[in-house]
């Protein structure tokens, strides 16, 4: 059990120190996760959490609504927020509907962001719990997200329409994951940019 633990906090370190600067590249076709991305041979824990209700509100507190509208290219309409246990754990963006009848977006009841966050017991369990939500994606790819040092961005299913080309990023903060998918399917850069933002405010 020690041996496992030593192996898993070398594995940790290795991904957190092989980041680099500039913008994080969009995926290519057939890459995978380098071999420094490590998790344990079973699954992390689940979080215990209590349930989740998403609730309007007129802001989020883990990322700006100005940002996310800069970001994605976006008019914003309605937000909610996700709560669990009495605290916010995630955020949802929406489009705003019907300005321009030329404009292609998501209908009223498909977030154009949604932020997720999770506790779990140990910072080990939450590096793992997000490495396997990427490895379950497609294409995933080693990016640079800022305090959480290096995550992974990889194509995900969040907008139906979309047939699985949606981004999504994930990384971890001490026990904290957070994951944030977007309808964005062009590449890494955009998602990439909300979650740092989320990041520095975990």
């Amino acid at each position: 059990m020690v041996g496992r633990l030593l192996a898993l906090a070398g594995a940790l370190a290795g991904l957190a120190a092989c980041t680099s600067s500039g913008s994080p590249p969009s995926p290519a076709p057939g890459s995978t996760i380098s071999s420094t991305v490590t998790v344990a041979p079973s699954s992390p824990p689940e979080p215990s959490s209590a349930p989740t209700r998403a609730v309007a509100a007129e802001f989020c507190p883990l990322v700006s609504t100005d940002l996310v509208h800069q970001t994605m290219g976006m008019r914003l309409g309605r937000l909610t927020v996700l709560r669990s246990g009495g605290r916010t754990v995630g955020c949802r963006f929406y489009a705003l509907q019907g300005a321009y009848a030329n404009e292609h977006l998501p209908g009223p009841h498909q977030p154009v962001v949604e932020i997720a966050t999770w506790r779990y017991a140990t910072p080990i369990a939450a590096h793992n719990a997000f490495v396997l939500a990427a490895r379950a994606g497609r294409n995933p790819q080693q990016t640079t997200l800022g305090r959480g040092g290096t995550g992974v961005c990889y194509r995900a299913a969040f907008y139906p329409k979309d047939h699985g080309q949606d981004f999504a990023c994930g990384a971890s903060v001490g026990p904290v994951r957070v994951l944030v998918r977007t309808v964005d399917t062009t590449s890494t850069i955009n998602t990439a940019a909300v979650t740092r933002a989320v990041l520095r405010r975990v």
